[in-house]
């Protein structure tokens, strides 16, 4: 019988902890997260957050970002993430709302009223901070491949 899905991660954690790392209990659920990760931290930190593209680049149909989610108020950096856009598996409107460099990801989708889900990938421990790695699908299609590390 395959475990199930919330399973699956608390057994990914409980490894990551018992090789030495040691989470919060807001790490644990940003890990284990799938849905809007600017939303989710916004009550975990219970303040306003914002998103700043630090870096982009596009070619060949990938746009390559660097973001930062931190404290409104202090400008505190909450998660570094590092994403790939495949434009061929997303419509245009999503395209320009990346390419204008503002807003994160799962704003962008939001506003777009685009049906995602998400795919946890892999989890780990680095630098002090656990990051996750994870896929947005779009129309059976991987969307986004996405790197955040926590930082809080």
């Amino acid at each position: 019988m395959k475990a199930d899905f919330g399973s699956g991660v608390f057994a990914i954690i409980s490894r990551l902890e018992s090789d030495g790392a040691r989470l919060s209990l807001e790490q644990k659920i940003l890990l284990a997260e799938t849905g809007t990760v600017e939303q989710v931290l916004s009550i975990l930190v219970q303040a306003p957050v914002q998103v700043s593209v630090t870096k982009q680049e596009a070619s060949d149909g990938i746009i390559k970002r660097e973001a930062v989610i931190s404290r409104r108020d202090s400008n505190a950096p909450l998660i570094r993430a590092r994403s790939k856009a495949y434009t061929a598996s997303l419509p245009s409107k999503v395209v320009q709302g990346l390419l204008q460099k503002k807003g994160g990801i799962g704003t962008i989708l939001h506003n777009a009223g685009l049906e995602t889900r998400r795919r946890l990938v892999r989890f780990g421990f680095e630098k002090g901070h656990p990051y996750r790695v994870y896929q947005i699908i779009h129309r059976g299609k991987v969307a986004f491949e996405i790197r955040e590390d926590i930082m809080i």
